[in-house]
């Protein structure tokens, strides 16, 4: 649920001593730690429209942004531009993969569209697919668009794509007759904890790896598939420093009682149900393929609102936590987006649409025990 500091979080010289968990029979359990690695996933359910499992709530930037450490690009989510769209369903990703065997983006009124946008059509980079997609269903008032496999065959593609058929196929589409609707979703955190080539975090004995973290190896716009390879060459990295430092330093666990009481809320408690779904839709509008000043500095107010009754209850339960981790997630991620004007990768802002030389740079954001700071 948290990472454990020591001296308290945000303060000079703070270092993490471990981490408090919740046990489904025990209930909340602190467990001491001289090394922790942090791989606690991505943020994708921040967004209405999202490829990520229902756990993908951000909980790393949360916890990271709590104990004092800094984030690093969080503005940088990059969009899938082809999730398979069901009304109700959950968003399953139509591989790139597809577009590469020759499939096409169609409008509702089956024209494809892609050539209008970029010489690449379909081969394009996700972000720029992603926002053509957008701007054709606005143009034409459509939920979502079709990829046109048909050419393929029916027998051909169940062999190229086995998976994408069968849960095609249980939603009674056959790819090799019928197009499958599609829509861009939130696909894959680029930014999280700030870390070095070794996976350190900016305090002690914290490390991060995978999703969590933001080694710098993206960039702003992320290559597919290379982040299975991040996620395994990191967290060797991580295990293996964690395990050599625990070799090398006799540090003993810090035996100081940890104090977690916090003043009693006296604001009324809001649905978290409610403002999980509201600020999931909120992030979409406003923080989602294109963004714009006036939008960002709206959801900040949203978000702050929502936080001053949500932000400062205590929860005994992983679904409270997880609401505080998203709105934690989405203030940073909005402040960050709000703050590089200019446009970058998948950072596309309607109000800055160059690219600047001036934030040819990484951005960061932590809390001291008095302020926000962004670097």
């Amino acid at each position: 649920l948290d990472l454990l500091t020591d001296p308290p979080a945000g303060g000079a010289g703070a270092a993490c001593v471990g981490a408090m968990t919740y046990h489904p029979r025990y209930g909340l359990q602190i467990i001491r730690a001289r090394q922790t690695i942090l791989a606690a996933g991505g943020a994708g359910m921040l967004w209405r429209e999202s490829s990520n499992p229902p756990n993908a709530t951000a909980d790393a930037i949360g916890m990271v942004f709590r104990a004092g450490a800094s984030l690093s690009d969080v503005e940088m989510m990059q969009f899938h531009p082809t999730t398979l769209y069901i009304a109700g369903s959950s968003r399953a990703l139509i591989s790139e993969a597809v577009r590469g065997e020759g499939g096409r983006l169609l409008d509702r009124h089956g024209k494809r569209f892609m050539p209008d946008y970029h010489e690449l059509a379909e081969l394009a980079p996700r972000d720029i697919v992603s926002r053509a997609i957008m701007e054709q269903m606005a143009r034409t008032g459509a939920t979502h668009v079709l990829l046109d496999v048909r050419h393929m065959g029916e027998k051909a593609f169940a062999e190229r794509f086995p998976q994408i058929d069968r849960h095609c196929r249980s939603f009674g589409i056959n790819p090799g007759t019928d197009p499958i609707p599609v829509h861009p979703a939130a696909h894959y955190m680029i930014g999280g904890a700030k870390v070095d080539l070794d996976g350190r975090t900016t305090i002690g004995n914290l490390l991060a790896c995978g999703e969590a973290a933001c080694t710098g190896l993206h960039g702003a716009n992320r290559l597919a598939s290379n982040s299975l390879t991040e996620a395994l060459v990191f967290g060797l990295q991580c295990g293996r420093l964690a395990g050599e430092t625990l070799a090398t330093v006799n540090d003993k666990l810090s035996a100081r009682q940890i104090d977690w009481k916090n003043e009693p809320s006296d604001r009324t408690q809001l649905d978290l149900v409610d403002i999980r779904n509201s600020l999931r839709s909120v992030m979409w509008r406003n923080v989602g393929v294109a963004r714009r000043g006036e939008r960002l500095s709206e959801t900040l107010e949203i978000v702050s609102f929502w936080g001053r009754y949500v932000l400062d209850k205590e929860f005994y339960d992983p679904a409270g936590w997880e609401v505080q981790n998203m709105l934690t997630g989405a203030y940073c991620i909005t402040e960050c987006a709000m703050r590089r004007t200019e446009t970058r990768g998948v950072h596309y802002r309607e109000d800055f649409p160059r690219t600047d030389p001036v934030w040819q740079r990484h951005q960061h954001i932590r809390r001291t025990e008095h302020q926000l700071v962004v670097e």
